[in-house]
C-alpha cells in the first residue's frame, strides 16, 4: 500500500515540479521577447518624434560621420517617384532584397514587422518635405524609412529558447528526484500515524480482550452449578459487574479521543473560575488520600480565571490527582499549587510516588502506555487517562512539562493563559 502510495506521489510531484519551472522558462522567454520588442519599438519612435519635431537639426546628426558606426537604425530615403534615393549609413544594414517587402507596406505610418529569409526588420514610415543633395544633384523627399534589424535581439532569443530547452529536460531530472524526496517526506508522518493506529487498535483489542474473558469465565461458573442461589454465586457477578464497569469506562475514553482526533468533540468557551474547579477536586481525593495515608496539600490563589470548558478542566484535574494518588506510596505526600504568573495561570501538581524513569519520560502521553509493566500491574487503568489529559491542555491553548525521577516522585507543571478582561 504504501509503494503504490509513493509512486503516485512521485508521479504527481514530479509533474508539479515540471510544470512550475518549465512554466518559469516559458515566461522568461516570453517576457524577455516582449521587452527586447518593446526597446526597438520605444527606439524607433523616439528616433520618429524628434525627426518630426527637429529634422534639420536631425539630419545633421545622420550626416555626422562620426556617429555612423554606432546607428543600429537604417535610414531610407524615398523619393517623390517612389524610389530610395538615399541611405544611412552608406554601409546598408539591410540587404538590397529587403527593399521590395519595405516598398510595398510604404504608406503606412504605424511599425510593421517582414521577414526575409529568416531575419526579420522592423520599421516605421515618416512623412517628410526635405530636399537633399546627392552626388550634386538635388533631390525632393517626401518620405523617410526608419528600418531596425531584428538579428541581434533574434540571435539573443535563440540563445535564450536553447537554454530554456536544454533546462526543460534538466528540469525532468530535478522533477523525478524532488518527487521522489518529497514523496519520502510525505509518507513519514503517514507511516507513524499508520503504525500508531495498528498499535491503538491492537492495545484496544488486548484491553477489551481481558475483561471478555473473566466476564465469560465468570458467567459458565453460573452454567455449572444452575441450583446455587444469587448470594452464592454473588462473588462471580461482583466481578462480572467490576469487568462491565472497566469496559464502559474504557470504551467511553476511546470514544472521546476519537472524537478529538476527528474535531467533532466540542469545548465550550466561557469564562470559567480554575481555582474554584481545582479546590473542589482536591477536596474529593483528600478523603481518598487519607485511606492510604497520604498527605495533601493545597495552596490555590483565588480568583483564577481562564476561558474554556468547565468539566474538561474538571475531568484534567480528576485524571492528574487520581495518577498522583494511585502511584503514591503509603506515607508520601502530594502538593498541589494553583498561581497566576505573567499572562500565564500555573497549576503544579507534585508527588513522592514511584516516578518515572528518563527513558519512559517521552511516552507517557501515548495512549496505552503504562510504563514499567512489573511496576504499573499492580494498578489498575488503561493508559488512556493522560492521553486525554494532553488533549484537554492542547485545546485550551495550554502547556504542559512533566518532571520525575525513578523512586523520587512526579511534577507535573500545566499552565494555561489567564481570562483577560
Amino acid at each position: 500500500m504504501f509503494e503504490k502510495t509513493r509512486i503516485k506521489l512521485v508521479v504527481l510531484n514530479s509533474i508539479v515540479f515540471f510544470i512550475i519551472l518549465n512554466s518559469f522558462g516559458v515566461s522568461l522567454y516570453f517576457y524577455m521577447r516582449y521587452h527586447l520588442y518593446s526597446q526597438v519599438d520605444k527606439q524607433l519612435l523616439d528616433v520618429r518624434t524628434h525627426l518630426l519635431n527637429e529634422p534639420e537639426h536631425h539630419f545633421e546628426n545622420m550626416m555626422n560621420p562620426e556617429t555612423e558606426g554606432t546607428r543600429q537604425i537604417e535610414y531610407l530615403f524615398w523619393g517623390t517617384d517612389e524610389k530610395i534615393k538615399m541611405t544611412l549609413p552608406e554601409h546598408t544594414l539591410v540587404p538590397r532584397n529587403v527593399y521590395p517587402l519595405l516598398e510595398k507596406v510604404s504608406g503606412s505610418e504605424s511599425l510593421h514587422t517582414i521577414t526575409k529569409a529568416g531575419s526579420s526588420y522592423r520599421f516605421v514610415n515618416i512623412p517628410v518635405q526635405y530636399d537633399v543633395t546627392i552626388k550634386g544633384k538635388k533631390e525632393a523627399i517626401e518620405k523617410v524609412q526608419l528600418v531596425y534589424s531584428l538579428y541581434g535581439e533574434q540571435e539573443l532569443l535563440r540563445h535564450l529558447l536553447m537554454v530554456v530547452a536544454v533546462g526543460s529536460l534538466m528540469s525532468i531530472i530535478v522533477a523525478i528526484l524532488a518527487g521522489f524526496y518529497l514523496a519520502n517526506r510525505a509518507l513519514i508522518p503517514i507511516k507513524n500515524a499508520w503504525n500508531k493506529q495498528s498499535r491503538f487498535v491492537g492495545d484496544a483489542s488486548h484491553e477489551l480482550r481481558t475483561p471478555l474473558s473473566v466476564m465469560k469465565l465468570n458467567l459458565e461458573r453460573l452454567f455449572r452449578h444452575p441450583n446455587r442461589t444469587i448470594e452464592e454465586e454473588s462473588e462471580n457477578i461482583s466481578e462480572a459487574i467490576q469487568e462491565i464497569n472497566y469496559m464502559t469506562k474504557l470504551i467511553s475514553n476511546l470514544l472521546t479521543l476519537a472524537r478529538s482526533d476527528s474535531d467533532q468533540m466540542e469545548i465550550n468557551r466561557e469564562p470559567i473560575r480554575l481555582d474554584k474547579i481545582l479546590s473542589k477536586v482536591f477536596y474529593g481525593f483528600e478523603e481518598l488520600a487519607k485511606l492510604k495515608n497520604i498527605a495533601m496539600d493545597a495552596s490555590i490563589a483565588s480568583p483564577l480565571e481562564i476561558i474554556g470548558d468547565q468539566e474538561r478542566i474538571r475531568q484534567l484535574f480528576v485524571i492528574l490527582l487520581d495518577n498522583a494518588v494511585k502511584y503514591t506510596k503509603e506515607a508520601g505526600k502530594i502538593t498541589v499549587q494553583a498561581s497566576a504568573k505573567g499572562s500565564q495561570v500555573r497549576v503544579e501538581i507534585i508527588d513522592t510516588g514511584v516516578g518515572i524513569s528518563k527513558e519512559e519520560l517521552p511516552f507517557i502521553f501515548d495512549r496505552f502506555y503504562r510504563g514499567d509493566k512489573s511496576r504499573t500491574r499492580n494498578f489498575e487503568g488503561s493508559g488512556l487517562g493522560l492521553a486525554i489529559a494532553q488533549w484537554i491542555i492542547q485545546s485550551h491553548d495550554g502547556k504542559v512539562r512533566v518532571k520525575s525521577q525513578l523512586g523520587e516522585g512526579t511534577e507535573v507543571s500545566i499552565s494555561f493563559p489567564i481570562c483577560k478582561e
